[in-house]
């Protein structure tokens, strides 16, 4: 069964067609703009396909499943929510940016993994706080650099440890090493104390 309408340059040409093994075809072509619109319900699943002179779109729905396929897709609305009891992924070939002009929170109740083939940078206009409420390791297989352009760099804790497998090295216009409590310098091979001038002084000094 069908029925179509006249194709007079500027109209359009409608179909309908009933099959009880088909379904149900709706097509419309649009010769002038050679593009062809058609809804195919089969029994098992709903097809909707524009095809023009470049492109082609398909959403086909099934009853556990929906396939879109087309070149650009566009969501313009105030909110978007989406929630999967399953595994999500989400893959980009080229380019992906996620970007927000307000607050933005990426969070998980287990593990988070953040890998990169290439640099990686975190970099923020304002301040940038890492926080462990366990260990916090940070590591560099081909060197560690931590650099502040202004004001001070601090490392603090219970306890501090710095040490070099083959050299350890301190410098600065002025530098200064002290303790609140006892405070040791101690070499099991050569020790140099050495400078243009050098000062000893305390209640009491033992040298030897």
């Amino acid at each position: 069964m069908g029925a179509s309408g006249p194709g007079a340059a500027g109209t359009l040409v409608c179909k309908i067609e009933l099959d009880k093994k088909g379904g149900i075809t709706v097509q419309v072509e649009n010769g002038d703009d050679q593009i062809t619109q058609t809804i195919v319900m089969d029994g098992t699943s709903i097809t909707i396909t524009v095809k023009g002179q470049q492109e082609t779109s398909t959403i086909v729905q099934k009853q556990d499943s929906i396939v879109v396929t087309v070149k650009d897709l566009t969501f313009d609305t105030d909110t978007i929510t989406m929630k999967s009891k399953g595994v999500s992924k989400w893959t980009s070939q080229d380019t992906l940016t996620v970007e927000s002009t307000k607050d933005m929170t990426l969070k998980t109740s287990a593990k988070l993994t953040q890998t990169a083939t290439s640099d990686a940078k975190l970099s923020s206009s304002a301040n940038v706080n890492i926080e462990a409420t366990s260990k916090l390791a940070m590591k560099g297989n081909m060197g560690a650099e931590m650099v502040t352009s202004g004001g001070e760099a601090k490392v603090d804790g219970v306890t501090l440890k710095l040490a070099g497998k083959s050299q350890a090295e301190m410098t600065g216009a002025m530098t200064k090493v002290a303790g609140t409590g006892k405070l040791d310098l101690e070499s099991s091979g050569m020790a140099n104390l050495k400078g243009s001038i050098t000062s000893v002084g305390g209640t009491l000094v033992k040298l030897g």
